[in-house]
């Protein structure tokens, strides 16, 4: 009963934090750790594709969190995109060029989301 309780939390919390990056970004608030690449010039139809998805991806673990009393099925689709997300931004940092392979913060980024699935992912194995 108690990892289920952590799971609504860890989506709960992961929903709070991407709608929150998706406001940053719908903003143009070039804030660290809530704004991909905070140091890079962007556009604005950028920056909105990506507040588009980060709303969508904060939907989409809102909903884990509404569902997870009812079943565990949708935390695999959780995991899989978190797993694209991972391996998305650190194939970007690996192929743009040297800034993005060389500011810590990025990577840090990258850390905390692995941390986040890998967490979900430890805590989906004990649910099922």
């Amino acid at each position: 009963m108690q990892n289920s309780k952590l799971v609504k939390l860890l989506l709960l919390s992961g929903a709070i934090y991407f709608f929150t990056v998706a406001i940053v970004h719908f903003l143009g608030l070039k804030i660290p750790m809530l704004y991909v690449y905070f140091d890079v010039e962007s556009t604005v139809y950028q920056d909105r594709i990506i507040s588009a998805l980060s709303a969508m991806f904060a939907v989409f673990l809102f909903s884990g969190y509404k569902l997870i009393d009812v079943t565990t099925d949708i935390l695999k689709y959780i995991l899989i995109a978190g797993a694209i997300g991972i391996f998305g931004l650190s194939l970007n940092n690996f192929l743009t060029n040297t800034t993005f392979r060389e500011n810590p913060i990025y990577w840090l980024e990258i850390s905390l989301l692995g941390l986040y699935v890998v967490s979900l992912l430890f805590l989906y194995r004990k649910l099922k």
